[in-house]
């Protein structure tokens, strides 16, 4: 009984530093090559002038900030933090996406398979080039209010 409680604690101590060690961790080389750059994304790392959203943290149906304010030419990367989600600002996708004029919409996938999912940890960057709100959601779950606002100030 005394060895298996001590396996079970120390079960849980290395699942809690795990935990711990993904909340506190940056992007590594390997995590930089997957990243998504076919949308208009940036090369830019975290920690230089970027900013990060998660993407259905702890498996709920929301972006992580909802909304952010950043300046023009900033770059945003979202991180799937579960299955089941995308990012786009298509207007085709959904009546709630809105894009200023004279910017282009942003979307996670290829085409016009507004349904296409990223995979847990793959990351989608965009650079903002264009001031003015921007309105985007995960298609699959736009509809339970998983909707985030990007606001580009000059």
């Amino acid at each position: 009984m005394n060895e298996r409680r001590t396996f079970l604690r120390s079960v849980g101590i290395v699942a809690i530093g795990a935990s711990l060690a993904g909340c506190f961790g940056g992007q590594n080389d390997d995590q930089q090559d997957d990243t998504d750059n076919t949308n208009g994304g940036s090369d830019e790392s975290p920690g230089s002038g970027g900013t990060e959203i998660d993407v259905g943290p702890e498996g709920r149906l929301r972006f992580d900030p909802e909304e952010v304010e950043i300046e023009t030419g900033d770059t945003v990367t979202w991180i799937a933090r579960s299955e089941g989600h995308n990012v786009t600002s298509h207007p085709d996708a959904s009546p709630k996406c809105k894009n200023p004029d004279g910017s282009d919409p942003f979307t996670s996938y290829d085409g016009d398979d507004h349904f296409a999912i990223m995979d847990v940890d793959e990351t989608f960057e965009h650079e903002f080039t264009v001031p003015g709100e921007y309105v985007y959601v995960c298609t699959p779950h736009e509809g339970q209010g998983m909707v985030g606002t990007v606001i580009v100030s000059e």
